[in-house]
């Protein structure tokens, strides 16, 4: 199996729920590594999402939490499956960006953010 030069660590209390998020939802589809306590998804050449099952985390821990930038061929598309599961997304003013961007959280509250591989291909004005 190829190694990530790069990833990234999101600590959850819920491993199973946060799995099913990530592997149907967001459909990263299935783990290169899977454990009671630790699950791999493969993203990207060399790069890869880590999700730990934490039991200490508590509200101080969940504020110095990461964020995460998921670019997609089709963002409207997988934006309207999570909006199918009840994730509501907001859309990022343009002047902060420069290109659209839509924020969205985790079942733990845990934030990620969604954009067009190509600015091209996700209409500016739509909302999710």
């Amino acid at each position: 199996m190829e190694k990530s030069f790069f990833g990234i660590v999101i600590q959850v209390s819920n491993l199973e729920l946060c799995r099913a998020f990530y592997r149907d939802v967001l459909g990263l589809g299935a783990p290169v590594m899977d454990s009671t306590f630790w699950v791999e998804f493969r993203l990207d050449a060399g790069v890869s999402l880590f999700l730990e099952k934490s039991e200490v985390l508590d509200a101080a821990e969940k504020r110095g939490r990461i964020s995460w930038f998921l670019r997609s061929d089709n963002p409207e598309e997988l934006m309207n499956v999570l909006s199918s599961y009840g994730y509501a997304g907001r859309k990022l003013p343009a002047d902060q960006v420069g290109f659209p961007v839509y924020r969205f959280h985790d079942p733990e509250g845990n934030p990620f953010f969604i954009a067009p591989k190509e600015e091209e291909n996700m209409e500016s004005g739509k909302e999710f």
